[in-house]
């Protein structure tokens, strides 16, 4: 639980950090191409926003609400790199708690509108991501893959 709730300040202090780094249009589209290519690649069946965020709905959920932007989530996922190299995932049996606007813009972005129980895989684009910024096991300017089941939202 440590660890997460370490992925998490991270993500705020690196959102912080990073927010003023901007990407230049011809960055962007090049992450977004990069990042259709993979989705193609793995065969995964995904639709890509605007801002190049590919997502994979695997399990719609159930129930008439959807995650907001002021929701809590209570999340199962498992965060890797282009290599296949896991750099974050929930313990086994267990999940992790945030407020959706303190995590990454790929994942808010990806978790808007999802309903309980669903499934899905994210890659997020550096932009949408950590940016410029190394962190321990995530290099510069990464790509990222997400698995990720809603547990609950309030």
């Amino acid at each position: 639980m440590k660890k997460i709730t370490n992925l998490l300040l991270i993500s705020l202090l690196v959102t912080s950090l990073t927010g003023c780094k901007t990407y230049s249009e011809d960055q962007k589209t090049t992450f977004a191409k990069t990042a259709k290519e993979l989705a193609l690649k793995k065969g995964w069946k995904v639709n890509q926003s605007e801002s190049g965020l590919c997502l994979e709905q695997q399990i719609i959920g159930e129930g008439n609400e959807s995650i907001v932007r002021e929701s809590i989530v209570t999340l199962r996922y498992k965060g890797s790199l282009l290599n296949g190299n896991v750099f974050d995932q929930t313990e086994p049996g267990k999940t992790m708690k945030a407020n959706l606007k303190g995590l990454i813009g790929g994942f808010q972005e990806g978790l808007m509108g999802q309903k309980k129980g669903a499934k899905i895989r994210l890659i997020i684009p550096p932009n949408l991501g950590y940016g410029d910024q190394a962190l321990e096991k995530i290099p510069a300017n990464s790509l990222l893959l997400f698995e990720i089941e809603v547990v609950d939202f309030i």
